[in-house]
């Protein structure tokens, strides 16, 4: 396939803290943890990584995550809409990002604590449609 970055781009660390009814963190801790781990499991430090790939609905901001690690300068970075239906275009980004030369590590995390603080999609349900814009 023409402009493909198959086997150019690899997932190459991945980091996750435990699952629990009640993390007793915060979600900016949560994601500074995997995300320090799967650097780590990948063979780099915060500072070799340059993007960042989240989702819309992520509370932790690039930033917050970014300084919370160390990590000096973006070079790269989005957002895909929605959350777990979009990991695929998730990473997508992040390898499209490698592959043109925006970044050369690409960081994607996804944090929350679904029981002990905001329940994922609770209290949308009584709101009205709104327009997305084109």
């Amino acid at each position: 396939m023409s402009g493909s970055f198959a086997g150019k781009t690899a997932i190459v660390g991945i980091g996750a803290t435990e699952f629990s009814k009640n993390s007793g963190r915060s979600t900016l801790r949560l994601a500074v943890e995997c995300s320090d781990e799967a650097i780590c499991d990948a063979g780099l430090y915060p500072g070799q990584v340059d993007g960042m790939v989240l989702y819309t609905t992520e509370d932790n901001h690039e930033i917050d995550v970014a300084r919370s690690l160390g990590i000096k300068e973006l070079t790269h970075f989005s957002r895909v809409h929605h959350s777990g239906g979009a990991a695929c275009a998730t990473v997508a980004l992040a390898a499209m990002a490698v592959n043109s030369g925006a970044a050369n590590y690409v960081l994607c995390y996804r944090a929350f604590n679904e029981r002990s603080e905001t329940r994922f999609g609770a209290g949308v349900q009584g709101r009205a449609p709104a327009p997305t814009p084109m």
